[in-house]
């Protein structure tokens, strides 16, 4: 007969989140933006680099508090902190998924992490739109920068979504005439 205890239990669950928790860091943030933010005439969905960041230290923080009542073992305390762990992992969650930039036929749409105001442009209110370009041998990705007519500015990576999305981007700044500035780094 086999006596397994609560530690056993919370090795094996902390054990399993940390195998699996680089395939959830990778799956969950284009899952829950390509889920939630769904336009059907989107031609590109972003996840800022920031929700990215915040969704790993959720995910940290949920192999963490198994972890924490394994090796530490389970009493009051440690029972305390791993809540506490989750509540702030579920916090981190919440904010990851409110950011996103998205360009749609007719808008440019974003909102930061955290951020409870959805921004939404027309392409008319787009004032510029700088490409900086890296040289190919960077490790750095290139970026755009979007100014809008309030003075309100956001920044993408090219990606390989950006770039799917980068025809159709070009050809609708250049039919606006929105100024398209290329700037070599």
């Amino acid at each position: 007969m086999r006596d397994y205890g609560p530690r056993h239990i919370f090795m094996a669950i902390g054990i399993s989140l940390l195998l699996f928790s680089p395939i959830l860091w990778l799956i969950a943030p284009i899952l829950v933006t390509e889920t939630i933010y769904y336009e059907r005439d989107s031609w590109l969905t972003y996840v800022y680099p920031k929700s990215l960041q915040l969704y790993g230290v959720a995910i940290a923080l949920v192999v963490i508090a198994p972890v924490l009542l394994w090796l530490v073992d389970v009493k009051k305390w440690t029972i305390g902190l791993a809540s506490a762990l989750i509540v702030i992992s579920g916090v981190c969650f919440y904010g990851a998924g409110l950011g996103y930039f998205q360009l749609r036929e007719e808008t440019v749409a974003y909102r930061l992490p955290f951020e409870k105001e959805l921004k939404t442009y027309d392409w008319a209110e787009v004032a510029e739109v700088i490409y900086h370009i890296r040289p190919a041998e960077s490790e750095e990705p290139s970026w755009y920068t979007f100014t809008f007519t309030d003075g309100s500015q956001t920044e993408i990576n090219e990606t390989r979504i950006v770039t799917q999305a980068q025809g159709k981007l070009n050809s609708r700044v250049r039919t606006l005439g929105i100024p398209l500035i290329y700037d070599e780094l």
